[in-house]
Protein backbone atom coordinates (compact mmCIF):
# COMPACT_ATOMS: atom_id res chain seq x y z
CA UNK A 1 0.00 0.00 0.00
CA UNK A 2 1.16 3.51 -0.78
CA UNK A 3 1.69 5.80 2.19
CA UNK A 4 -0.07 9.16 2.36
CA UNK A 5 3.28 10.78 1.58
CA UNK A 6 3.81 8.53 -1.46
CA UNK A 7 0.36 9.20 -2.88
CA UNK A 8 0.77 12.94 -2.39
CA UNK A 9 4.16 13.04 -4.11
CA UNK A 10 2.87 10.85 -6.93
CA UNK A 11 -0.25 12.89 -7.72
CA UNK A 12 1.32 16.28 -7.13
CA UNK A 13 4.48 15.34 -9.04
CA UNK A 14 5.23 15.66 -12.73
CA UNK A 15 4.42 12.07 -13.69
CA UNK A 16 1.29 10.78 -11.92
CA UNK A 17 0.33 7.13 -12.33
CA UNK A 18 -2.44 6.10 -14.70
CA UNK A 19 -4.32 4.21 -11.99
CA UNK A 20 -5.14 4.98 -8.33
CA UNK A 21 -7.40 3.44 -5.70
CA UNK A 22 -8.16 5.96 -2.93
CA UNK A 23 -9.72 4.67 0.29
CA UNK A 24 -10.31 6.18 3.71
CA UNK A 25 -12.85 8.59 5.13
CA UNK A 26 -11.33 11.94 4.05
CA UNK A 27 -13.45 12.66 0.99
CA UNK A 28 -12.21 16.24 0.66
CA UNK A 29 -8.59 15.31 0.03
CA UNK A 30 -9.63 12.64 -2.47
CA UNK A 31 -11.61 15.34 -4.28
CA UNK A 32 -8.60 17.66 -4.13
CA UNK A 33 -6.33 15.02 -5.64
CA UNK A 34 -8.82 14.42 -8.47
CA UNK A 35 -8.83 18.16 -9.21
CA UNK A 36 -5.02 18.14 -9.32
CA UNK A 37 -5.05 15.20 -11.74
CA UNK A 38 -7.61 16.97 -13.93
CA UNK A 39 -5.32 20.01 -14.11
CA UNK A 40 -2.45 17.76 -15.24
CA UNK A 41 -4.21 15.14 -17.38
CA UNK A 42 -7.43 16.50 -18.86
CA UNK A 43 -11.17 16.74 -18.22
CA UNK A 44 -12.96 14.52 -15.69
CA UNK A 45 -15.42 11.79 -16.70
CA UNK A 46 -17.51 9.82 -14.18
CA UNK A 47 -18.27 6.16 -14.87
CA UNK A 48 -20.56 3.81 -12.94
CA UNK A 49 -18.27 0.77 -13.03
CA UNK A 50 -14.62 -0.07 -13.52
CA UNK A 51 -15.50 -2.47 -16.33
CA UNK A 52 -17.06 0.41 -18.27
CA UNK A 53 -13.63 2.03 -18.38
CA UNK A 54 -11.86 -1.26 -19.09
CA UNK A 55 -14.20 -1.93 -22.04
CA UNK A 56 -13.66 1.62 -23.31
CA UNK A 57 -9.89 1.25 -23.24
CA UNK A 58 -10.00 -2.24 -24.79
CA UNK A 59 -11.75 -1.13 -27.97
CA UNK A 60 -10.22 0.27 -31.12
CA UNK A 61 -11.11 3.92 -31.72
CA UNK A 62 -10.99 5.54 -35.15
CA UNK A 63 -10.67 8.88 -33.40
CA UNK A 64 -8.02 8.41 -30.69
CA UNK A 65 -9.14 8.97 -27.13
CA UNK A 66 -7.89 12.11 -25.45
CA UNK A 67 -6.33 11.89 -21.97
CA UNK A 68 -9.02 12.13 -19.29
CA UNK A 69 -9.40 11.48 -15.58
CA UNK A 70 -11.87 8.59 -15.27
CA UNK A 71 -13.51 8.46 -11.83
CA UNK A 72 -15.45 5.45 -10.53
CA UNK A 73 -17.02 5.67 -7.07
CA UNK A 74 -17.88 2.76 -4.76
CA UNK A 75 -18.06 0.03 -7.39
CA UNK A 76 -18.81 -2.96 -5.14
CA UNK A 77 -19.14 -5.24 -8.12
CA UNK A 78 -15.51 -4.70 -9.04
CA UNK A 79 -14.41 -5.57 -5.50
CA UNK A 80 -16.39 -8.80 -5.43
CA UNK A 81 -15.19 -9.89 -8.88
CA UNK A 82 -11.57 -8.75 -8.56
CA UNK A 83 -9.08 -11.58 -9.16
CA UNK A 84 -5.39 -11.83 -9.98
CA UNK A 85 -6.31 -12.34 -13.63
CA UNK A 86 -8.46 -9.19 -13.69
CA UNK A 87 -5.75 -7.28 -11.84
CA UNK A 88 -3.17 -8.32 -14.44
CA UNK A 89 -5.48 -7.22 -17.24
CA UNK A 90 -6.20 -3.86 -15.65
CA UNK A 91 -2.56 -3.12 -14.85
CA UNK A 92 -1.50 -3.95 -18.41
CA UNK A 93 -4.30 -1.84 -19.90
CA UNK A 94 -3.27 1.22 -21.89
CA UNK A 95 -5.32 3.78 -19.96
CA UNK A 96 -5.42 7.05 -21.88
CA UNK A 97 -5.21 9.34 -18.90
CA UNK A 98 -5.76 8.29 -15.28
CA UNK A 99 -8.32 5.98 -13.68
CA UNK A 100 -9.26 6.82 -10.06
CA UNK A 101 -11.35 4.44 -7.95
CA UNK A 102 -12.95 5.85 -4.81
CA UNK A 103 -13.82 3.65 -1.82
CA UNK A 104 -14.44 4.11 1.89
CA UNK A 105 -15.18 0.65 3.29
CA UNK A 106 -11.98 -0.71 4.85
CA UNK A 107 -12.84 -4.26 3.75
CA UNK A 108 -12.92 -3.14 0.11
CA UNK A 109 -9.53 -1.48 0.43
CA UNK A 110 -8.01 -4.48 2.20
CA UNK A 111 -8.94 -6.77 -0.70
CA UNK A 112 -7.92 -4.33 -3.43
CA UNK A 113 -4.60 -3.57 -1.75
CA UNK A 114 -3.63 -7.23 -2.04
CA UNK A 115 -4.15 -7.05 -5.81
CA UNK A 116 -2.97 -3.47 -6.40
CA UNK A 117 -0.45 -2.61 -3.64
CA UNK A 118 1.37 -0.03 -5.77
CA UNK A 119 -1.83 1.83 -6.63
CA UNK A 120 -3.79 1.83 -3.36
CA UNK A 121 -3.73 4.39 -0.55
CA UNK A 122 -5.85 5.18 2.50
CA UNK A 123 -6.61 8.86 3.00
CA UNK A 124 -7.87 9.56 6.50
CA UNK A 125 -8.52 12.95 8.15
CA UNK A 126 -5.33 14.98 8.52
CA UNK A 127 -4.19 16.79 11.65
CA UNK A 128 -4.95 20.44 12.26
CA UNK A 129 -1.53 21.58 11.04
CA UNK A 130 -1.96 20.08 7.58
CA UNK A 131 -5.63 21.02 7.42
CA UNK A 132 -4.71 24.65 8.06
CA UNK A 133 -1.99 24.48 5.40
CA UNK A 134 -4.43 23.16 2.79
CA UNK A 135 -7.07 25.77 3.61
CA UNK A 136 -4.61 28.66 3.47
CA UNK A 137 -3.49 27.45 0.06
CA UNK A 138 -7.10 27.19 -1.16
CA UNK A 139 -8.19 30.55 0.30
CA UNK A 140 -5.16 32.88 0.30
CA UNK A 141 -7.32 35.99 0.77
CA UNK A 142 -9.25 34.66 3.76
CA UNK A 143 -8.20 35.90 7.20
CA UNK A 144 -5.70 33.46 8.75
CA UNK A 145 -7.41 33.57 12.13
CA UNK A 146 -10.69 32.60 10.48
CA UNK A 147 -9.01 29.65 8.78
CA UNK A 148 -7.45 28.58 12.09
CA UNK A 149 -10.87 28.65 13.77
CA UNK A 150 -12.46 26.59 11.01
CA UNK A 151 -9.65 24.02 11.06
CA UNK A 152 -9.85 23.74 14.83
CA UNK A 153 -13.55 22.94 14.87
CA UNK A 154 -14.04 20.71 11.83
CA UNK A 155 -13.21 17.03 11.57
CA UNK A 156 -12.46 16.82 7.88
CA UNK A 157 -11.07 18.79 4.98
CA UNK A 158 -14.21 18.50 2.85
CA UNK A 159 -16.45 20.24 5.38
CA UNK A 160 -13.76 22.75 6.33
CA UNK A 161 -13.32 23.72 2.69
CA UNK A 162 -17.08 24.24 2.21
CA UNK A 163 -17.23 26.46 5.30
CA UNK A 164 -14.23 28.50 4.12
CA UNK A 165 -15.83 28.83 0.69
CA UNK A 166 -18.87 30.44 2.32
CA UNK A 167 -16.78 32.70 4.57
CA UNK A 168 -14.65 33.75 1.62
CA UNK A 169 -17.75 35.24 -0.02
CA UNK A 170 -18.46 37.54 2.92
CA UNK A 171 -14.88 38.26 3.99
CA UNK A 172 -15.01 41.89 2.81
CA UNK A 173 -18.25 42.58 4.67
CA UNK A 174 -17.89 40.91 8.05
CA UNK A 175 -15.24 39.11 10.11
CA UNK A 176 -16.83 36.42 12.27
CA UNK A 177 -15.51 35.38 15.64
CA UNK A 178 -14.80 31.77 16.56
CA UNK A 179 -18.12 31.39 18.40
CA UNK A 180 -20.05 33.03 15.57
CA UNK A 181 -18.55 30.60 13.04
CA UNK A 182 -19.52 27.64 15.23
CA UNK A 183 -23.07 28.97 15.66
CA UNK A 184 -23.54 29.85 11.99
CA UNK A 185 -22.47 26.42 10.73
CA UNK A 186 -23.86 24.44 13.67
CA UNK A 187 -20.45 23.10 14.65
CA UNK A 188 -20.49 21.02 17.82
CA UNK A 189 -17.17 19.86 19.25
CA UNK A 190 -17.40 16.08 19.26
CA UNK A 191 -14.21 14.05 19.29
CA UNK A 192 -13.97 10.28 19.02
CA UNK A 193 -11.44 8.05 20.75
CA UNK A 194 -9.76 7.65 17.36
CA UNK A 195 -9.29 11.43 17.06
CA UNK A 196 -7.64 11.56 20.46
CA UNK A 197 -5.44 8.55 19.73
CA UNK A 198 -4.20 10.17 16.54
CA UNK A 199 -3.34 13.34 18.48
CA UNK A 200 -1.39 11.22 20.98
CA UNK A 201 0.54 9.05 18.50
CA UNK A 202 1.43 12.08 16.33
CA UNK A 203 2.41 13.99 19.48
CA UNK A 204 0.07 16.82 18.49
CA UNK A 205 0.07 18.83 21.73
CA UNK A 206 -2.34 21.56 20.59
CA UNK A 207 -4.97 19.11 19.32
CA UNK A 208 -4.77 16.90 22.40
CA UNK A 209 -5.25 19.82 24.79
CA UNK A 210 -8.03 21.36 22.73
CA UNK A 211 -9.94 18.07 22.46
CA UNK A 212 -9.62 17.46 26.19
CA UNK A 213 -11.04 20.95 26.87
CA UNK A 214 -14.03 20.28 24.60
CA UNK A 215 -14.50 16.57 25.24
CA UNK A 216 -18.14 15.48 25.32
CA UNK A 217 -17.96 12.96 28.13
CA UNK A 218 -15.90 12.03 31.18
CA UNK A 219 -12.55 13.69 30.47
CA UNK A 220 -10.83 11.19 32.80
CA UNK A 221 -11.46 8.53 30.17
CA UNK A 222 -8.83 10.25 28.00
CA UNK A 223 -6.16 9.21 30.52
CA UNK A 224 -7.21 5.57 30.22
CA UNK A 225 -7.28 5.97 26.45
CA UNK A 226 -3.66 7.17 26.54
CA UNK A 227 -2.74 4.03 28.49
CA UNK A 228 -4.46 1.82 25.90
CA UNK A 229 -2.75 3.75 23.11
CA UNK A 230 0.67 3.10 24.63
CA UNK A 231 -0.11 -0.63 24.92
CA UNK A 232 -1.24 -0.72 21.28
CA UNK A 233 1.88 1.15 20.14
CA UNK A 234 4.04 -1.32 22.04
CA UNK A 235 2.33 -4.19 20.19
CA UNK A 236 2.84 -2.40 16.87
CA UNK A 237 6.58 -2.13 17.47
CA UNK A 238 6.94 -5.74 18.62
CA UNK A 239 4.59 -7.35 16.13
CA UNK A 240 5.51 -7.13 12.46
CA UNK A 241 2.05 -8.22 11.33
CA UNK A 242 -0.09 -6.33 13.87
CA UNK A 243 -3.23 -5.01 12.16
CA UNK A 244 -3.72 -1.63 13.81
CA UNK A 245 -4.51 1.85 12.46
CA UNK A 246 -1.73 3.11 14.75
CA UNK A 247 0.92 0.92 13.09
CA UNK A 248 2.02 3.63 10.66
CA UNK A 249 2.61 6.06 13.53
CA UNK A 250 4.73 3.69 15.63
CA UNK A 251 7.89 4.99 13.96
CA UNK A 252 7.39 8.21 15.96
CA UNK A 253 7.94 6.26 19.18
CA UNK A 254 10.63 4.19 20.83
CA UNK A 255 10.16 1.48 23.42
CA UNK A 256 11.50 3.73 26.23
CA UNK A 257 9.18 6.57 25.12
CA UNK A 258 6.17 4.26 25.31
CA UNK A 259 7.26 2.89 28.70
CA UNK A 260 7.83 6.31 30.24
CA UNK A 261 4.60 7.80 28.85
CA UNK A 262 2.64 4.84 30.21
CA UNK A 263 4.20 5.41 33.64
CA UNK A 264 3.50 9.17 33.58
CA UNK A 265 -0.13 8.53 32.65
CA UNK A 266 -0.56 5.81 35.25
CA UNK A 267 0.88 8.17 37.86
CA UNK A 268 -1.63 10.86 36.83
CA UNK A 269 -4.52 8.41 37.26
CA UNK A 270 -3.11 7.33 40.62
CA UNK A 271 -3.01 10.97 41.76
CA UNK A 272 -6.69 11.42 40.88
CA UNK A 273 -7.66 8.23 42.70
CA UNK A 274 -5.70 9.35 45.75
CA UNK A 275 -7.91 12.39 46.09
CA UNK A 276 -5.46 15.10 45.01
CA UNK A 277 -7.16 18.33 43.96
CA UNK A 278 -6.11 18.65 40.36
CA UNK A 279 -7.91 19.38 37.10
CA UNK A 280 -7.91 16.46 34.69
CA UNK A 281 -7.33 18.79 31.73
CA UNK A 282 -4.21 20.10 33.49
CA UNK A 283 -2.91 16.53 33.80
CA UNK A 284 -3.54 15.90 30.11
CA UNK A 285 -1.80 19.18 29.27
CA UNK A 286 1.18 18.02 31.32
CA UNK A 287 1.27 14.68 29.49
CA UNK A 288 0.97 16.43 26.15
CA UNK A 289 3.86 18.72 27.07
CA UNK A 290 6.04 15.67 27.79
CA UNK A 291 5.37 14.46 24.25
CA UNK A 292 7.02 17.60 22.88
CA UNK A 293 10.39 16.42 24.13
CA UNK A 294 12.55 14.57 21.63
CA UNK A 295 12.53 11.70 24.11
CA UNK A 296 9.89 11.22 26.81
CA UNK A 297 11.71 11.87 30.10
CA UNK A 298 11.95 9.26 32.79
CA UNK A 299 9.76 10.03 35.83
CA UNK A 300 12.82 9.79 38.05
CA UNK A 301 14.34 12.80 36.29
CA UNK A 302 11.30 14.92 37.09
CA UNK A 303 11.21 14.24 40.82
Amino acid sequence: MLSIQDIGLSILGDTPKNFYILGGSEYGIKDKYIDVLVSKVGAKLEYATVMDVVNLMSKYHIIPLQPQVYVVRYDKGFVSSATKELATKLLSLNIVGTLVLIYEDSKDITKLDKLFPDNTAIIDPVDIKHLTKYLRSDFPDLDKKTIDNVAKHTSNYYRAKNICRCLDVIKDKVLLTEKQIMALFDIQPNYSDSDIQIAVVTKDFNSLVYMSEHYDGDVQSILYLILRTMIELDKCIDGKYVNSPLKKYSKNWTKPDIYFMFNHTYNAIKALRSGYTVEVVDLITYLGALMRFKNIPDMKLLH
